[in-house]
């Protein structure tokens, strides 16, 4: 089995394990075409699927200071919106408030204005 075939089936394993894909999808994942706002994105939506909340949250805004662009803009903006999807029982079970999502939406909103 040569290193491509390798990648790719790590890369079908990744999107059936994170994305909840099927097997019979269709679709079929490039990593030439993953870029670090997609990866973010993965990891950030895999912390909330956890309750993580907070360590998601660290992590997004070390991506933002390490890469203040559009492209993680609209991952940030991605993940509190997921969070707004949250009862307030399960942001309080992952040591989150509405308040913090709503701190966070304003935070992003600042940083991206300047």
């Amino acid at each position: 089995m040569n290193i491509e075939k390798l990648i790719n089936e790590l890369a079908k394993n990744i999107g059936k394990t994170v994305l909840n894909k099927k097997e019979e999808s269709n679709i079929q994942i490039s990593l030439n075409s993953i870029n670090s706002g997609d990866i973010l994105h993965i990891i950030l939506k895999r912390l909330i699927t956890d309750g993580e909340y907070n360590k998601a949250e660290n992590i997004l805004f070390e991506a933002i200071d390490k890469n203040n662009s559009q492209e993680i803009y609209q991952v940030a903006i991605n993940f509190y919106n997921l969070l707004l999807e949250k009862s307030d029982e399960e942001l309080e079970k992952g040591n989150f408030s509405r308040k913090e999502v709503y701190q966070g939406l304003e935070d992003i909103k600042n940083i991206f204005q300047t």
